[in-house]
């Protein structure tokens, strides 16, 4: 048993390092992307300039993501982060799970929402993992790339949305 704990650790510890090695690079620009939501807007790295940008890189079967897209949800309802956009992107599923699982859920979809298709952009941001949170700032570079859920409690991204704020 105690075997198969160690294993199991060194796997998490093994994914987690993957993932984080594999990000999108720090401090430069987001690579180039451009998505139309289930409501018909269509959005690029290009079009949210001016403003920093909440990426959420989901998919409905995933367990985290169910529990903290209602979080994201409730913080934009509640919050109403003027100086903050927030861009759901759907992916690793089919088009219609994806819509289908929006739309059952309005109270937490309060954002914009788009699927991507074929996980073009997903691969561009080098996501290996549901949920993975990517904040860009004003000029479009990345700043924070979390992958894993819990992105509300992560410091640098309360200290960040915090000076925006002011």
């Amino acid at each position: 048993m105690r075997w198969v704990s160690l294993s199991l650790v060194a796997c998490l510890i093994a994914l987690f390092v993957v993932t984080e090695s594999n990000a999108a690079t720090l401090n430069a620009p987001a690579p180039s992307f451009e998505l139309v939501t289930f409501t018909g807007e269509a959005y690029s790295n290009e079009s949210l300039k001016g403003r920093p940008v909440l990426l959420v890189f989901w998919t409905p079967w995933c367990r985290v993501c169910q529990r903290d897209l209602p979080l994201i949800g409730e913080f934009a309802q509640r919050e109403k982060p003027a100086s903050l956009h927030i861009l759901a992107i759907g992916f690793a599923d089919t088009r219609t799970n994806v819509e289908q699982f929006v739309k059952a859920r309005p109270d937490t979809f309060v954002f914009p929402t788009a699927y991507d298709e074929d996980r073009w952009v997903a691969q561009s941001f080098k996501i290996n993992a549901t949920p993975t949170y990517v904040l860009l700032d004003a000029q479009g570079h990345v700043v924070l790339f979390h992958p894993g859920g819990g992105i509300l409690q992560n410091r640098q991204f309360r200290e960040f949305v915090s000076v925006q704020g002011d």
